[in-house]
């Protein structure tokens, strides 16, 4: 091994160091080459072929920076851990996810997906394996209002010099990772709030309470009700799959009777309006021209072809971009901070 190549390993050593620990600076070209004995011709070459590999950049006045990128090729992939990746709005998120990532890269950078099932041992049984070649980053869907039994794996994976971002909510019990979050508590407020400058009294609305961003989006309807000063007993609103004593024996039977009783329905998912919807029609007792019915997600399922939702979003390419980005930008050293994405309701 020549001197310029021992010299060009060590330096990539120190890289590799200075990426579990977030220190994106490399040392100035007058401290490499008192740090390695060498002229200041030969470091330069060192750089210079550094740069090539884009493990390093620079910016006059600047000095040399690290751009994220690990030296040990095989650690430059991403690991995306979804609930449910082939299923409703996941395979085009996840499509654009990669493509975004792709297109924004300083180099060609592999993605990874994998399926959790909501389930905690699941997702631990995945996060152990990958514990043994850390990707450079990891972007898991925040599945439940508990505490994740799983921090202590992924407190490793970040001492490993693995990025780890939660989409869609954050856990209690890891307040220090950096999340991307739709603003769904804005989201639903919001359009109560318009309703009722519509004329709308009785607002009522259909929702699940399994995960922090559709919780929040409960909270935000019943808070929106609250400063209208509208009522927001269990009467007006319904948790998707809970059985409640004080309402019908079920969901279906609930929602006829919501439907009966209201002016306008909000359903927090394209995924449970769409069947109760077309239940509902198919009984003649719901008329989409009469009733107010909006839902969240613009997915397929608001589009078919016998009746259409008034449904909201994000548009669907910026979501993924804006995830992609945030992704990138903490890979590169960027601060970690977290970010919430409006929904465009009208």
């Amino acid at each position: 091994m020549t001197k310029l190549e021992n010299i060009s390993q060590k330096i990539k050593k120190e890289i590799s160091q200075r990426l579990v620990t977030g220190d994106m600076a490399l040392p100035t070209e007058k401290e490499l080459c008192e740090k390695y004995s060498c002229s200041r011709q030969t470091i330069r070459k060192v750089l210079s072929d550094l740069k090539d590999e884009n493990l390093i950049s620079s910016r006059q006045g600047s000095g040399y920076r690290l751009t994220g990128l690990n030296p040990d090729a095989g650690r430059n992939h991403i690991c995306l851990l979804f609930t449910r990746p082939d299923e409703y709005i996941y395979p085009s998120l996840i499509y654009d996810i990669e493509k975004s990532i792709s297109s924004n890269a300083d180099v060609p950078m592999s993605v990874s997906v994998f399926e959790t099932r909501n389930d905690f041992y699941r997702e631990r049984v995945i996060l152990k394996e990958l514990l043994q070649n850390p990707p450079l980053a990891i972007l898991a869907e925040c599945f439940s209002l508990m505490k994740n039994p799983n921090s202590d794996i992924y407190r490793n994976l970040e001492k490993k010099g693995c990025s780890v971002i939660f989409l869609y909510g954050a856990y209690r019990n890891m307040p220090g990772i950096p999340s991307v979050t739709e603003g769904t508590y804005d989201a639903a407020y919001s359009l109560v709030s318009s309703l009722h400058s519509s004329g709308c009294r009785r607002i009522c609305g259909v929702f699940r309470n399994a995960n922090p961003q559709e919780s929040a989006m409960l909270y935000g309807f019943l808070s929106a009700l609250r400063d209208l000063d509208l009522p927001f007993d269990k009467e007006k609103y319904i948790i998707e799959g809970e059985k409640n004593s004080d309402s019908a024996s079920d969901s279906a039977s609930a929602i006829l009777t919501l439907c009966k009783t209201s002016d306008a329905i909000i359903f927090g998912s394209d995924e449970y309006a769409y069947p109760y919807v077309k239940h509902l029609r198919d009984l003649k007792i719901l008329n989409l021209s009469d009733k107010k019915v909006f839902s969240f997600d613009n997915s397929y399922l608001s589009q078919v072809n016998s009746f259409h939702l008034k449904s909201f979003s994000h548009p669907r390419e910026p979501l993924a971009s804006a995830i992609a980005e945030r992704i990138l930008a903490i890979i590169k050293g960027q601060p970690k901070i977290s970010i919430v994405l409006p929904y465009q309701l009208f």
